[in-house]
């Protein structure tokens, strides 16, 4: 019975998350001198795709100890599972170096810097219409309703990452679980070569 080894299909599915996440986190740095709505939406998707590359990871982690504890029974060089391991430390600092820089200093200022900026500018064009007509109420009212509603459809879309982020744990503990039988199986067919050798030998 052939079966793949569940390290190599979860690490398929790291190294897309990784690109997907290399993808917004460029995208994230271009907007973040502007700052504004689009910003933010894009440093939350971010900070949800490294979080399930940490899920992912402590997976590999897991299994790679489980090798180490009985190479023998899983046919693995030690340059095999140092590979292995290498891919993992390369990956969480990739990771780190992302989630850090979201979470400098220097981003927040530059955050919280266009934010002022975008106030500023919104107040100085105010200035030259008479705020106490009533179209600039209605249009207030209007943003106001744009922006409660935008606030609404990011929840619905920050719930359906939830999801699908618990779908990809789902998969990886139903790998993981392949990865045990594939253990118990090997261990059978050993013990069953042992007892047939001893067989042998009692024949002769």
């Amino acid at each position: 019975m052939s079966l793949e080894d569940p390290f190599f299909s979860v690490k398929k599915d790291v190294q897309q998350s990784l690109n997907n996440a290399q993808s917004l986190y460029s995208r994230w740095q271009g907007l973040l001198q502007d700052g504004g709505q689009e910003c933010d939406w894009v440093a939350n998707e971010l900070r949800n795709v490294l979080k399930s590359i940490d899920w992912d990871l402590e997976d590999l982690t897991e299994t790679i100890n489980i090798v180490e504890s009985n190479p023998s029974k899983f046919r693995l060089t030690p340059q095999e599972i140092e590979q292995r391991k290498s891919f993992i430390y390369g990956t969480r600092d990739e990771v780190k170096q992302m989630r850090d820089h979201l979470g400098s200093m220097q981003a927040k200022a530059k955050a919280e810097q266009s934010a002022r900026k975008n106030l500023l500018g919104s107040a100085t064009s105010k200035k030259t219409k008479d705020r106490y007509t009533r179209l600039d109420n209605a249009l207030e009212d209007d943003n106001q309703q744009f922006i409660e509603g935008h606030q609404q459809q990011q929840q619905v879309e920050f719930e359906r990452q939830d999801d699908q982020l618990e779908m990809v744990g789902q998969s990886v503990k139903v790998l993981k679980h392949m990865g045990e039988q594939i253990g118990g199986e090997l261990e059978t067919q050993n013990q069953m070569l042992e007892e047939f050798g001893d067989e042998i030998d009692q024949t002769q």
